[in-house]
């Protein structure tokens, strides 16, 4: 009874495997994820070569890891499980109180590994970029903020004995290069931690986290700031973001909000790298997608342009990560005249446009663990 028990169970078990592997084969590839928000890996071409080097049966199962059938499904399942044998971790994401979802930034992440070497030879070619532009265009026209992330400034949410890469140590390498150019906000966000500044299951901050850090640019470059009363806020509910995406489960999900301003002002934004443009700061259209915060300023784009009601003549130009997208919302009722750079798809001088565009004041504003990773850095010099 015991032979055929063990042998019913063997056949159940390879026939599971078959019809897996079977479905997936025959299930169309897909090229994008909306869920993790990121291309999948396609087929890959066989030759000798890269059978023999091992190239071949890597990239194969990076394929069949992307292209599994019910994909999506079978992660939360799997999270769901790991969740009730008490993991305190799943796929570089940390479980952590209050319903957060923590990114681990572990510099021998095998999924992700920060490298120190790289992340100061980011942190000197910006800090010589922002002392260069500050010669030219004056004292007090050129900054730079470093956001720490949710994972830093909450970490008394962590899990017990859960380890993360020090940017409080990365900020501050980078600030003792340029004292009188650099916005710290490390402070003021660890001193409104108990309120919504990050996402629970994305990793940007919140609207009121990018406000608070508003207020400190603002005040530091000389501009009264709004206050939020200046802004209708408009809150959107049910946002699973991109942590969320790496374990497909939530405790609980987001609210996002739109400042959208209570006082007199046009906007014209052109999005150089696709050619259209919008008369707002938000595509609303996008709040109908898995990826609702591209609804500030439509994402990342090469060039971004915002032409607004002011009449003051002065031109920001921003260098940035996704980080400056809602941030930018605030502070570009400011300006007459914004350009936003992403200098992942950016190919141009930085330093010819800045001359090109008569830019009058700049900031580089990005986290901390997107710019310690950049692999993009090198524009700075150029």
């Amino acid at each position: 009874m015991r032979k055929f028990d063990n042998i019913v169970t063997t056949v159940v078990f390879a026939v599971c495997i078959l019809g897996i592997s079977v479905a997936t084969v025959l299930s169309p590839d897909r090229s994008f994820s909306k869920n993790e928000n990121r291309t999948l890996a396609t087929a890959p071409k066989f030759t000798v070569k890269s059978l023999i080097k091992g190239e071949f049966a890597s990239d194969y199962e990076k394929y069949l890891s992307d292209q599994f059938v019910l994909r999506d499904e079978w992660i939360a399942v799997k999270t769901i499980s790991e969740i009730a044998f008490m993991k305190k971790d799943i796929n570089g994401v940390y479980l952590g109180k209050d319903n957060y979802l923590l990114e681990m930034h572990k510099e021998n992440d095998l999924l992700e590994p920060i490298d120190w070497e790289k992340a100061h030879l980011n942190a000197d070619r910006m800090t010589d970029f922002i002392k260069a532009q500050s010669a030219l265009l004056g004292e007090g026209h050129v900054k730079a903020m470093i956001v720490p992330t949710a994972t830093n400034i909450l970490s008394d949410k962590l899990p017990m004995f859960a380890t993360s890469f020090d940017q409080t140590a990365y900020i501050s390498y980078i600030k003792d290069r340029i004292p009188d150019n650099f916005i710290d906000v490390n402070e003021t966000l660890s001193n409104h931690k108990d309120e919504y500044i990050f996402y629970r299951t994305d990793h940007h901050w919140t609207m009121h986290g990018a406000y608070l850090s508003y207020v400190e640019w603002a005040n530091a470059v000389g501009l009264t700031p709004y206050s939020e009363e200046d802004f209708n806020i408009t809150k959107v509910p049910d946002f699973k973001g991109t942590v969320y995406s790496k374990i497909n489960f939530a405790f609980k999900t987001d609210t996002m909000e739109l400042y959208e301003p209570d006082f007199e002002m046009s906007y014209k934004v052109f999005y150089e790298d696709t050619g259209t443009e919008s008369d707002s700061l938000f595509e609303k259209k996008h709040l109908q997608s898995k990826d609702k915060y591209q609804v500030y300023l439509d994402g990342n784009h090469s060039v971004t342009r915002i032409e607004t009601g002011n009449r003051n003549g002065k031109t920001l130009l921003v260098v940035k990560d996704s980080y400056a997208n809602s941030y930018m919302t605030l502070a570009a009722n400011h300006y007459e005249t914004v350009y936003m750079i992403d200098l992942r798809y950016f190919r141009s001088s930085l330093k010819g446009f800045v001359k090109e565009k008569n830019v009058s004041d700049i900031l580089v504003l990005y986290n901390a663990i997107t710019f310690a990773k950049d692999g993009y850095t090198a524009l700075f010099e150029k």
